[in-house]
């Protein structure tokens, strides 16, 4: 079995690490490196562990737009001299490495003076004073802003000329063009340095590419870059409220991810109060942590709707005394928001500290990977020996989820293990054949034939074809589509509507989530997504490779193999897929069910209920 991507701890430092390998075909994205290496800057394992989510699912997002490129360009990154020029570009042009530095023009500025010195001391008789810096003297100017303005190095002309002159004079002792390649090396180790990398990673026409940009420059210019005041980028009357429009409109998250963002922002000014967000420090957001951390994990729906202060004043009532507190994964959410929030305002440069860095939620990462529990053989057999598998003349149409639709859904999730909202969305165009192999496309795409249709997915990965089970086109699957697709009906769920974030299955949850209660288990931690982490395992009982599972369920896989390829064609899916054995079902029973359903009349049905 693939071992699962982890913090990789530095066996020196102790410091932990995102060490990932990273694809053949999409190593040109990544200046053809074979190992992506970023410190998580702890050594605790358990903050790295929760940091390492993070950086993991941003390299996997890095990992997607380079297969996008290469899938449109047929290149997975840009060309080594379009990545030279703005590797060159952000030295001279882009922020301080660190606070305390100096910025792109003085970088600019230092790297011109230090040229010219190296060109005018390289002749027989050049002596300038002071001399060429060091490589390590010419990155602490670069990163000490107040060395770099007493440095006499810079303030001084060369012989008296102007900045940018000695560079640009015709005379033959300064165009030796090897004396000019060992200037520019000179500025590339910066560049290097700059970058974190060896000089050796960085992309081949480098050189090229700084000489290009130092000969675009006029001689002198950069002496009169004051004359020009540069922008603050501080904002000291920025509000929280304000930021989170900023990120909304940056990020450009779905409505229930900025809503749930909204909410957290909400109780957290009611906490804190509306202050400046360069006003809230690191104490603000741990004591919100513990607050929420606090809160009961059950309250009424009138309590739920209470401001936060209010909600932590409810919940001092004795009443609550008993009540398990709120999941290690329900204050990640809460808190993680607030994070996001003030880390895009650091990256912006909107305030000076992120203060949500390295807020660590207790037992966070254990709970996150164990919150859900898997149905055993009996709570399945259980399950679908309920009513509504057994006699469907008893399902009922007027409610807001019909029992048809029910029925389809449990019986898909068992056999795919795909996503509740995937299988809500699904459109009869998505549900093809190919080969006699009958499976559903799961994707983001409508088109106009599709009407008011919406459509979403999780992450790029979740992009994939799902083979339905042989059961299922026995119990009458691919006839109950039919009978939808002569009646009119795009959707393979007609009933299901959208909610105000855009999702179809809220109450299709709530429906199925009380049937199990009913007939399986009233644990919490056993859901209908259970049914996702159950197909998981009994895939691997058939001894399916993971890779192969992560094509199925939609996850991106986290082994070096894993990322080669675009994954199986539908027919070896499908056979692999008839791999895992659901024999302890009665499925002989539930094929004598279906026998009395006429399709034609639940497509009808449906039809009734949109007149």
């Amino acid at each position: 079995m693939a071992e699962m991507a982890k913090p990789w701890k530095h066996p020196q430092t102790g410091v932990y690490y995102l060490r990932r390998q990273i694809p053949t075909a999409i190593r040109e994205a990544f200046d053809h490196r074979s190992l992506h290496k970023a410190s998580l800057g702890t050594k605790d394992l358990r903050q790295a562990t929760v940091l390492f989510l993070q950086a993991n699912a941003d390299l996997e997002n890095k990992f997607e737009e380079a297969r996008d490129r290469l899938r449109r360009t047929g290149s997975a990154g840009r060309s080594s001299r379009d990545r030279a020029d703005e590797i060159v570009s952000s030295y001279f042009l882009g922020p301080p490495l660190s606070e305390g530095g100096v910025a792109g023009p003085d970088r600019l500025m230092l790297a011109r003076t230090e040229i010219d010195r190296g060109l005018w001391n390289q002749t027989e008789h050049g002596c300038a004073t002071p001399g060429p810096a060091s490589a390590d003297d010419w990155w602490l100017l670069s990163n000490n802003a107040a060395t770099y303005r007493a440095y006499p190095g810079v303030s001084r002309l060369v012989a008296g000329h102007p900045i940018g002159a000695i560079w640009q004079f015709d005379d033959t002792k300064f165009r030796d063009e090897n004396a000019r390649i060992t200037q520019v090396e000179r500025v590339v180790e910066q560049i290097a340095r700059y970058q974190g990398c060896e000089v050796s990673d960085l992309p081949d026409q480098i050189v090229s590419a700084t000489k290009e940009f130092l000969n675009k420059l006029p001689v002198g210019t950069v002496q009169n870059r004051k004359q020009r005041e540069t922008p603050r980028r501080d904002r000291p009357d920025l509000r929280l409220l304000e930021l989170f429009e900023e990120w909304q409109t940056k990020r450009k998250p779905s409505l229930q991810t900025a809503s749930e963002y909204r909410q957290s922002v909400n109780a957290f000014i009611d906490f804190i109060g509306d202050i400046p967000v360069n006003e809230i420090n690191n104490d603000d957001v741990l004591n919100f942590r513990d607050a929420v951390a606090s809160l009961p994990s059950r309250m009424s729906k009138a309590e739920r709707k209470l401001p936060f202060t209010e909600r932590l004043a409810a919940a001092k009532d004795s009443k609550f005394v008993e009540v398990p507190r709120v999941k290690p994964t329900t204050v990640k959410k809460q808190v993680g928001a607030i994070q996001a929030l003030l880390n895009l305002a650091f990256q912006q440069r909107w305030v000076k500290q992120n203060v949500g860095q390295g807020i660590a939620i207790c037992d966070y990462a254990k709970f996150s990977q164990g919150d859900r529990l898997t149905f055993n053989d009996e709570q399945l057999k259980s399950l679908f020996a309920l009513e509504l598998f057994l006699r469907p003349v008893t399902w009922k149409w007027h409610l807001k989820t019909t029992h048809c639709t029910l029925y389809w859904i449990f019986l898909i999730s068992l056999t795919t293990g795909a996503r509740l909202e995937e299988i809500g969305q699904a459109l009869l165009r998505d549900v093809k054949d190919t080969h006699r192999f009958p499976y559903i496309d799961i994707d983001d795409y409508v088109s106009d034939e599709d009407g008011d249709a919406t459509k979403s997915i999780k992450t790029a990965g979740s992009r994939r074809v799902i083979p339905i089970h042989d059961k299922l086109i026995a119990l009458g699957f691919a006839d109950y589509c039919e009978a939808l697709r002569s009646s009119g009906q795009t959707k393979v769920f007609p009933d299901l509507s959208t909610n105000s974030l855009s999702k179809h299955t809220h109450d299709v949850s709530r429906r199925a989530n009380q049937l199990i209660d009913h007939a399986v288990s009233r644990d919490s931690r056993v859901v209908f997504h259970s049914f996702r982490h159950t197909f998981k395992d009994y895939a691997r009982e058939a001894e399916l490779e993971d890779w192969v599972i992560d094509q199925i369920c939609g996850h991106a896989p986290t082994t070096v193999g894993g990322k080669y390829g675009r994954g199986v064609r539908v027919p070896k899916l499908h056979e692999l897929l008839h791999r895992i054995d659901w024999s302890f079902l009665a499925w002989e029973t539930l094929n004598i069910a279906a026998e009395s359903i006429d399709w034609k009349m639940v497509s009808s049905q449906h039809n009734k209920r949109e007149k």
